[in-house]
């Protein structure tokens, strides 16, 4: 991985390589990104990739991120529907934002978890990263 990440923060990186079927039209088919990510901390760090995100994904974490902005409470998730990444980042008191990021090669004999605190300074050029994934890979077919 020596590109610059699209999307990176408190250790974890993520890298949109395009879409799995890119040929497909509909909603299903045509919105799986190819990603690469990983998580870092410490002496420890986890990758994995594929198939693992939709462009509603990255979608819907950013409207999360911006509802965050907004309001300073409520939480952003980005990867529900495959077991190999999930991020949450939760507002919590006095402007903080705890993430947890879960992310595993093979969610079948592996499992790990990275905890991380920030401010809310961090959610800002989340939403820009957000905003140029979806510039490059615009959700297709919303109608499904």
């Amino acid at each position: 991985m020596t590109n610059d990440p699209d999307l990176c923060f408190c250790g974890f990186s993520l890298w949109v390589d395009g879409r799995q079927f890119a040929q497909a039209s509909d909603y299903w088919d045509s919105n799986w990104l190819m990603i690469r990510a990983e998580a870092k901390a410490n002496s420890s760090r986890v990758r994995c990739e594929g198939a693992i995100l939709m462009t509603g994904d990255i979608k819907q974490f950013r409207d999360q991120l911006a509802a965050m902005v907004d309001t300073l409470v409520g939480e952003a998730v980005l990867g529900e529907l495959e077991p190999e990444l999930s991020v949450v980042l939760r507002c919590q008191k006095l402007g903080r934002v705890e993430g947890i990021i879960q992310i595993t090669p093979d969610h079948l004999s592996q499992h790990h978890r990275f905890i991380f605190e920030a401010d809310q300074s961090y959610l800002p050029a989340l939403i820009l990263s957000c905003d140029a994934i979806l510039d490059r890979f615009p959700v297709i077919n919303t109608g499904q």
